[in-house]
């Protein structure tokens, strides 16, 4: 499955992604990254896709707002976990034959999944989860620390200065060692859609505020509540070395979805990029068939 760049003017922003040539009488498929990530790291899967089947279906890899080539948040607005529900709504909105449709979530794009899931369950058909399984929670304690680390943060950031890269390869060089550590080559995969020329190099595309730490957090009992609200089938697959090593860790909220499926493949956090990526597409194929 070959991507191409797409940019569809929404309800809401200006969304950038890569998306594959299918007519749009095909069922529909929203992949979303992961935090920081764009919709590059759906490109050594998508050359998997759809090999063993005789299915076709349209494939949207979005970058979310402020991330990759689409439209950051205006000055006045944060980025709130749940807003992204909203603007994934309307990108599918905005397409034609979006009654139903899968979704397919890394990380963060995980997360995300879970929550618009759970909202439209009626227009939901599948979900497919890679190294992801619910936000990170807050016990009622922890609320007023979070809230005012998050605060006194996000006043440090936006007096912070941009670091600016003399060369693409040294921005790769330094997503390395990023968030969800890759490869060099799945680095250089990733600064293909996420840098921006300026005077001296390179700087990150993505909106800094996303650096921001989250103002709230949901509960452990409110995930269990959302969770219990997603009606359609879910493919959970993680990384032998990812951030789920064992169900055991997760044994709880796997509990909280009724119609589950597991798989785990080699690789790490990005193994969707630089792990078992054949065996990936293929439970994916299967699944979304």
């Amino acid at each position: 499955m070959q991507l191409t760049e797409f940019k569809q003017q929404t309800g809401r922003l200006a969304i950038a992604g890569l998306k594959n040539d299918v007519s749009d009488d095909k069922p529909l498929v929203i992949a979303l990254h992961g935090w920081l990530d764009n919709a590059a790291s759906f490109i050594p899967l998508a050359a998997k896709l759809n090999q063993k089947t005789e299915l076709n279906y349209r494939f949207f890899a979005m970058d979310l707002p402020g991330h990759g080539k689409s439209e950051h948040r205006s000055k006045s607005s944060i980025y709130n976990l749940v807003d992204n529900v909203l603007d994934v709504l309307a990108l599918v909105d905005s397409l034609p034959n979006n009654e139903r449709f899968t979704l397919v979530g890394h990380s963060l794009g995980g997360i995300i999944a879970c929550l618009v899931a759970a909202s439209v369950p009626m227009r939901v058909e599948k979900l497919v989860l890679l190294d992801s399984l619910g936000p990170l929670t807050d016990q009622i304690e922890q609320v007023l620390p979070q809230l005012r680390k998050a605060v006194s943060k996000a006043a440090l950031l936006r007096n912070a200065k941009l670091n600016v890269y003399p060369s693409e390869e040294m921005a790769a060089k330094a997503r390395m060692a990023g968030i969800g550590r890759v490869h060099f080559e799945a680095a250089k995969t990733l600064v293909s859609r996420g840098l921006v020329p300026v005077e001296g190099g390179f700087i990150w595309s993505s909106d800094s505020r996303l650096l921001e730490p989250s103002l709230l957090r949901f509960s452990e009992d409110q995930v269990r509540a959302i969770f219990a609200g997603i009606e359609c089938p879910v493919s959970l697959i993680v990384g032998e070395s990812g951030y789920f090593r064992e169900f055991e860790a997760i044994k709880k909220r796997l509990s909280y979805i009724p119609n589950l499926e597991k798989h785990i493949v080699d690789g790490g956090h990005h193994f969707h990029m630089e792990g078992d990526v054949q065996k990936t597409a293929e439970i994916l194929d299967v699944f979304v068939a």
